[in-house]
């Protein structure tokens, strides 16, 4: 998603490897029945150590009645992850109504690992993201002037950046040849008339509120009401390569709030400051383009990075340097002042998620999940849960 440094390992690399110390094969590979077999030993890779548990170890784990996580596994295996592929197979036979049934394929077709940082750290922050609900319109019309961007036809990469800003444009040089030159920022596109006309090629929408599209672009995809009763659902198409920085960060650095600060919080200082609400915006120079489509099923959840549907409470976003897309976890935390324990799967990566414990817990869609998820900033624990070495299924 839009916002969502360590060493990095691939996916198919970090299996590989922990699967090397993985013990021996199950004899009979039912995955009805759970295995049971002495433990790898830890193994520490750049950026997250692992060290070998047992499902009895996780906090919480009879507990989870795992609704909805067997339809989000179900979609992910759907996206053909090799590293998966045999659990994926076996999970054919497990019936979609048998918590029973699912809690035992994933004892026997995957290890436990309990994540810490290379420092010994075994907790990170854990923190929520949602699909916003806003207004807008196809045409600019009051009260819907503020742009949200298509991909722009010039954006390209940057070869090895030394200004940390990874996206630009050709350009020419003094000399008649071209250069590619860093993205347009935030405050750029805000003060110059050629950025804005550059870009008003691929206006998709207009919004009805800056703080609005600063949270689309934040939580990196959003659904907008038209006036005309139709419904775009707003997907992640690119950024323009600046770093992240969050306003939040901005208005405690400057004095403007202090504690904790949400979302909520964050609206309500900018209803109450309207006349520093483009500084605001402005700290923060990354901008998240976006592709536009009808919403064709309001039941369907958004699209995250491995080209799935998320489902709410059951996907996590990560830094997939560190942890691959479609890696089962196991997560233990707080919502609502209230514990949060249960299995959840990387399926989702944001620019503002980085490091080994670290992830960003989808919410839903709408001002509930939106409230839910302001307000999640929660320290949490880790397991992953990687795949056992297994005999294929049987035919």
């Amino acid at each position: 998603m839009g916002l969502r440094k360590t060493g990095v390992v691939g996916a198919f690399a970090l299996v590989a490897l922990l699967l090397a110390g993985c013990a021996a094969p199950p004899s009979a590979p039912n995955p009805s029945l759970p295995s049971r077999r002495s433990a790898p030993p830890a193994v520490t890779l750049p950026g997250l150590r692992l060290q070998p548990a047992s499902f009895d170890q996780l906090p919480g784990w009879g507990g989870d009645d795992l609704a909805g996580a067997w339809g989000a596994w179900r979609r992910e295996c759907a996206a053909r992850s090799a590293a998966l592929a045999g659990a994926c197979a076996a999970s054919v036979a497990v019936p979609p109504d048998d918590a029973a049934a699912q809690r035992a394929f994933f004892e026997h077709w995957f290890q436990p690992w309990q994540a810490s940082s290379p420092d010994g750290h075994d907790t990170g922050l854990v923190t929520g993201y949602y699909e916003p609900v806003l207004h807008g319109a196809l045409q600019r019309r009051w009260p819907y002037v503020v742009p949200i961007y298509g991909l722009p036809a010039g954006l390209v990469d940057r070869a090895d950046p030394g200004d940390g800003v990874t996206r630009g444009r050709i350009v020419k040089d003094d000399a008649g040849g071209t250069v590619v030159a860093p993205f347009w920022s935030r405050a750029q596109i805000d003060a110059d008339p050629r950025a804005q006309a550059d870009l008003a090629r691929n206006i998709v929408v207009w919004l009805d509120d800056p703080v609005d599209a600063l949270f689309l672009q934040v939580q990196g995809s959003g659904l907008v009401a038209l006036p005309d009763g139709h419904t775009l659902r707003l997907s992640y198409a690119g950024d323009n390569g600046w770093p992240y920085r969050s306003v939040g960060r901005w208005l405690l650095d400057r004095g403007k709030l202090r504690g904790t600060v949400t979302m909520q919080i964050i609206r309500a200082w900018a209803q109450m400051h309207p006349d520093q609400v483009r500084d605001m915006l402005e700290a923060n120079p990354r901008v998240v383009f976006f592709s536009a489509a009808p919403l064709d099923d309001a039941g369907r959840g958004p699209t995250g990075a491995m080209g799935v549907p998320l489902t709410p409470l059951r996907i996590v976003a990560v830094d997939r340097r560190v942890v691959p897309l479609g890696t089962p976890l196991w997560l233990d935390t707080s919502a609502d002042a209230r514990p949060l324990q249960r299995l959840v799967f990387a399926q989702d990566v944001g620019g503002a998620i980085v490091g080994a414990l670290r992830a960003d817990l989808f919410f839903g869609t709408g001002a509930k999940a939106g409230d839910r998820a302001g307000r999640m900033q929660s320290q949490g624990r880790f397991w992953v849960l990687l795949p056992r070495v297994t005999a294929p299924p049987r035919s």
